[in-house]
């Protein structure tokens, strides 16, 4: 921890000091942990960023995390140093008494507190879960910023993107129901947006990756803009690229044969695998609540209408519950708008000016029109 109360009563921030002074300070001074109010001894090493921790073992280490690494303790202190400056009343690691809780940083912002965790380390769902719980409780609002992975720290770009589910529960929504997730890196002292989500498959994202270093950035943060219809170009392309890698895999790897279901719908329908119709393996909005990739669920589904003898746009609820269970899928009210979403595309497409349009450009627009 970064914050103790000396024997005085005083606060004392160890990171506001130089090494010297804290040595001192450590000769002449006796601090008190700010929760059980047991001796803490001030850590001054030549690499890690000078801290409190306690002596002993003691009860208060079950509610108070020790062994903070030096990544997690400098993005604190940015954070915290960052919104001191914009002038708001920020605290640093306070212990809220009735949650048994110390989020990071405290924020006040028009009678409104924020609990600001700053994730570094992995943590469970579970554990995720009772955090939040416990700010919500206590009508405050609880703002997980994780810490940027390396491995995605890319140039500014579209890309493909891997977000764990425990990630993707700190995933916010623009105004226009866009998703986006913001991370911190410690490193760099920026904001890492992967904005503009779009589900691809299993933990697999397509995201427009852009930084704002911490100088630069607001509180509340900046929000992303929409992509524009040529960005969406590039979206498509690693899209539909990514589509057909998964039908390759999925034909080499297959162990089922003629039982599985994704290959024999193909066959059925005389859909190639080389060339599979490109009204097959689009993107919809709810499509992250069907766990199998678009290309897959969409063969299925033509096959399903062929086997009932329905179009797609006489798909009823019941029959798309149906359709989910014979896939042994949850029959969620977000899965089945999912198959209306794209019922409602395809139907669209297909009816477009007696022609075969932009299927790109329909995709993008019916996107925006279900957003607005």
């Amino acid at each position: 921890m970064l914050f103790a109360y000396t024997e005085h009563g005083e606060p004392f921030m160890s990171y506001q000091h130089s090494r010297q002074a804290l040595k001192r300070y450590r000769r002449i001074s006796k601090f008190f942990c700010p929760q059980c109010q047991q001796p803490v001894q001030l850590k001054i090493g030549t690499v890690n960023i000078p801290h409190f921790s306690h002596i002993a073992h003691q009860s208060c280490e079950r509610l108070f995390a020790e062994g903070e690494s030096m990544l997690h303790l400098q993005g604190k202190i940015q954070l915290f140093e960052w919104l001191n400056k914009q002038g708001y009343a920020v605290e640093l690691e306070p212990y809220i008494k009735k949650l048994s809780q110390r989020p990071d940083i405290l924020v006040t912002k028009e009678h409104q507190q924020i609990a600001i965790e700053f994730q570094c380390s992995t943590i469970s769902h579970e554990k995720w879960q009772l955090r939040t719980a416990g700010y919500k409780n206590m009508h405050i609002q609880a703002l997980w910023l994780f810490q940027t992975p390396q491995k995605n720290l890319t140039s500014q770009d579209i890309i493909k993107v891997t977000i764990p589910p425990i990630r993707q529960n700190a995933i916010n929504y623009t105004s226009k129901s866009l998703p986006y997730l913001l991370t911190y890196d410690a490193h760099s002292a920026r904001f890492n947006y992967w904005a503009n989500l779009l589900y691809v498959h299993g933990n697999t994202f397509i995201a427009k990756v852009q930084y704002v270093p911490i100088k630069k950035q607001l509180f509340p943060f900046y929000v992303p803009k929409p992509i524009t219809r040529e960005e969406f170009r590039c979206y498509w392309q690693l899209y539909k690229r990514i589509c057909m890698q998964y039908v390759y895999q999925r034909l080499i790897r297959s162990k089922k044969g003629v039982q599985d279901l994704f290959l024999r719908s193909c066959y059925e329908l005389h859909f190639s695998l080389e060339t599979m119709p490109i009204y097959v393996g689009l993107p919809v909005k709810n499509a992250a609540s069907i766990p199998i990739f678009s290309i897959e669920w969409q063969t299925i589904l033509h096959h399903f209408c062929r086997l009932t003898q329905l179009q797609l746009h006489e798909l009823s609820k019941e029959n798309i519950q149906l359709f989910l269970s014979q896939l042994s899928l949850q029959t969620t009210n977000e899965a089945v708008q999912a198959v209306k979403n794209y019922c409602n595309l395809f139907e669209r497409w297909s009816h477009s000016n007696d022609h075969f349009p932009d299927i790109c450009e329909q995709v993008y627009s019916h996107l925006s029109n279900i957003n607005d």
